[in-house]
């Protein structure tokens, strides 16, 4: 079977949404993030039950960002390929973390993504959560703080 690969106006268009997702996060923005997916987007972070609509995504980002101080995510990937208005995307995250608790974690996750062109804008509809590293990590966070 035969996969296109995307033009580079559609991997430009994919690979933003993937920046504005992790920009939502760094910034703790929930309408962001939530923007960010399909109205019955799912994601499958490797739980029973995982959270199946913008409103179920909402409670997940409460209980989720609950407890931390600070959430820094990087992210590097590719999108594999484009058929229509679906899409296959992985990406990579460096996750840095501070909890209530004063405790730095880091943590390195990889994304398995399906992707949907909806209006003319792409959505993530699936996206599978693996963690790949997680522990303590030394030294101190200094949040952005606008001026």
């Amino acid at each position: 079977m035969y996969h296109a690969l995307p033009m580079p106006d559609e991997y430009t268009a994919i690979r933003q949404l993937a920046e504005r997702y992790v920009d939502a996060v760094n910034r703790r923005n929930q309408d962001a993030w939530l923007a960010t997916w399909a109205p019955d987007g799912v994601f499958d972070y490797g739980h029973d039950d995982p959270p199946r609509s913008h409103n179920a995504l909402a409670r997940f980002w409460d209980m989720s960002v609950e407890g931390m101080e600070v959430l820094m995510s990087v992210t590097s990937g590719v999108v594999e390929r484009v058929e229509g208005d679906t899409a296959k995307a992985r990406w990579y995250h460096t996750e840095y973390v501070q909890r209530g608790d004063d405790t730095p974690l880091a943590g390195l996750t990889l994304y398995e993504d399906d992707v949907v062109r909806i209006d003319g804008e792409w959505r993530f509809a699936l996206r599978e959560h693996y963690v790949l590293f997680s522990g303590e990590l030394e030294g101190s966070f200094y949040p952005y703080d606008p001026r």
